[in-house]
């Protein structure tokens, strides 16, 4: 185990709940179509693999043949709107982030959430200014699971990947730092699409940011 000189972070699920938000997207899209609303509680666990993937599986979960990439394109539209609206960072995140920034470790995101989105997001949490560098879905590489996305944000930080840490929530977040050769540890609390946390196969379970900041911070 190298030592962790530097952290990714997912966005969605790890940093923030974001799921609101894209529950009252999802809802607005389908009132256009004329669908059933799903609640969010049923759209959490659908929150893990993209927006073309949520809305594939909830056009079945409603058991409609509309076009998907229909829905797709008014979901983005409606999403535009309510993207940094009601979002919170989870309980300890900025604790994690502030002491993570007082010692000095360099930071990122990595998202496959696309740039216009994320940045609003970052500038509706007040946490933009944290990282050295923010990877988007839209960007030029690959989304996770491929690793791409974590070597670009460790070549942006001027880490090395072996000594650069990813937290995430979901088996992609798990799947793309061993694709990259990062460590990585998973906070329970996010959209893994219903699944237990303990079904990752990541290095360690950490209950908040902060206290993988403390941990990361202590050498564990």
């Amino acid at each position: 185990m190298h030592p962790i000189r530097s952290v990714i972070f997912d966005l969605d699920g790890t940093l923030a709940d974001t799921a609101g938000e894209i529950a009252l997207a999802l809802q607005r899209a389908f009132a256009e179509f004329d669908l059933a609303t799903l609640p969010e509680t049923e759209v959490r666990a659908l929150i893990g693999r993209g927006v073309a993937s949520l809305i594939v599986r909830a056009l079945q979960r409603v058991g409609s043949g509309v076009d998907a990439a229909e829905v797709i394109e008014r979901f983005e539209t409606h999403y535009e709107a309510t993207a940094g609206s009601t979002a919170r960072l989870y309980p300890g995140a900025r604790e994690g982030l502030d002491r993570l920034l007082g010692s000095g470790v360099p930071l990122a995101v990595a998202t496959n959430k696309p740039r216009l989105f994320t940045e609003r997001l970052l500038d509706h949490l007040w946490i933009r200014d944290a990282f050295d560098a923010v990877v988007c879905g839209d960007d030029r590489w690959p989304k996770k699971p491929a690793g791409d996305m974590l070597v670009a944000a460790c070549a942006q930080m001027a880490s090395r990947v072996e000594e650069t840490l990813m937290l995430g929530d979901s088996a992609n977040d798990v799947l793309g730092a061993r694709a990259a050769g990062c460590p990585v540890w998973c906070v329970p609390y996010g959209y893994n699409e219903g699944r237990p946390v303990e079904s990752l196969a990541c290095d360690r379970i950490v209950g908040s940011v902060d206290e993988a900041a403390v941990l990361v911070l202590a050498g564990a």
